[in-house]
């Protein structure tokens, strides 16, 4: 009798043994197939988001990143950016990067749109959503090949910036503006407006050039260089914003504050110069953007193809960003906000 019970309780083991996984021989067992408990469900793999705009270390495109964050957030999404420092190679290699990675979805600013669209096509192909923004992958066509595309009308933004600069300054007065980068869709769309606005006052002088290299003080100096070699100078215009400061602060060190500024991005670094010097302030207005929508809205868009399949109806479909102005009379209660939920009727789309 002790003998069967030993037995009964060896085979009862062993059978408990195979049952939770084991096996007789030490090895694994396949799951059930049905019936008991089923096994867990593996862990939800997570979206991960590349952020690469153009140069990070300005106050727009930190502008621009932290609504890019704050929509990753709300969605469960990850969210890495990266540094490119505007150099067209290293944003490819970054580029190239997020692809062998294999990121979900990349966010980007082209640093050279018009010869972008091949990296980015390898993206797509691989399965990763590409929603470019601001500066925009220019085919030769002029439209876009990324999944969405996100941006401001830059060709009004410059219209409205001449009739500012000629409204403040005369229409026989000589303006300086900066000269677009190669490539730079949105700068070379904001001085086209800005140029075709010119053109019903035959009377004003243009002068234009770019400094070597970017950030605000050489655009600081860039500005001093200028008043130096033609004092006659009254209007600058500025297609971004740390030309804009950067032009502001040279205006002031050369003690031309009579040299009237029109800017772009709206940062909160203008509005509080604004707020400075009240209604005095030689920088006129600035062009609003909102950045920390814009950011948003791009994640936006990626959970749009994700989720609910959005597909360009045409190539050149763009969701619009409306744009604002920044001037001294409203820089108190000018507001920028930072993306917090959905703000696009996506209904409008595809």
């Amino acid at each position: 009798m002790k003998k069967l019970f030993a037995l009964l309780l060896i085979l009862v083991l062993s059978f408990s043994l195979v049952a939770c996984g084991g096996s007789s021989d030490g090895g694994e067992q396949p799951a059930p197939s049905g019936g008991g408990d089923a096994a867990p469900a593996p862990a939800e793999k997570k979206i991960r988001v590349a952020a690469v705009p153009q140069y990070p270390p300005e106050e727009w495109a930190q502008t621009v990143l932290n609504g890019i964050r704050a929509a990753c957030k709300y969605y469960g999404y990850e969210c890495d950016d990266f540094d490119c420092n505007g150099e067209t190679d290293l944003q490819n290699n970054i580029l190239q990067d997020c692809i062998v990675q294999g990121y979900d979805v990349i966010i980007l600013q082209t640093c050279d749109g018009t010869s972008q669209g091949a990296i980015v096509k390898e993206a797509m192909d691989a399965g990763i959503v590409v929603v470019d923004f601001d500066c925009l992958v220019m085919q030769a066509d002029g439209t876009s090949n990324a999944t969405a595309s996100v941006k401001n009308n830059d060709y009004n933004g410059g219209e409205v910036a001449l009739q500012l600069l000629v409204d403040a300054v005369g229409e026989d007065a000589t303006i300086l503006y900066v000269q677009e980068n190669p490539g730079v869709g949105s700068g070379l769309y904001r001085n086209n407006g800005f140029r075709a606005a010119a053109e019903k006052y035959p009377n004003l002088k243009f002068l234009t050039s770019r400094p070597s290299e970017s950030g605000r003080a050489a655009y600081q100096a860039w500005v001093q260089d200028w008043i130096l070699s033609d004092p006659e100078i009254k209007g600058v215009f500025c297609y971004f914003g740390d030309a804009s400061i950067g032009a502001y602060y040279g205006c002031q060190e050369a003690d031309r504050g009579d040299i009237k500024i029109v800017g772009y991005d709206a940062t909160q670094e203008q509005v509080d110069i604004m707020n400075k010097d009240g209604k005095d302030c030689n920088l006129i207005a600035s062009v609003a953007l909102f950045p920390g929508v814009m950011g948003g809205v791009c994640v936006e868009a990626a959970h749009e193809v994700l989720t609910n399949g959005y597909k360009k109806g045409t190539a050149d479909e763009i969701v619009w960003m409306e744009n604002g102005l920044l001037t001294p009379e409203n820089s108190a209660t000018f507001v920028d906000t930072i993306w917090s939920e959905p703000v696009t009727d996506w209904s409008n789309y595809g």
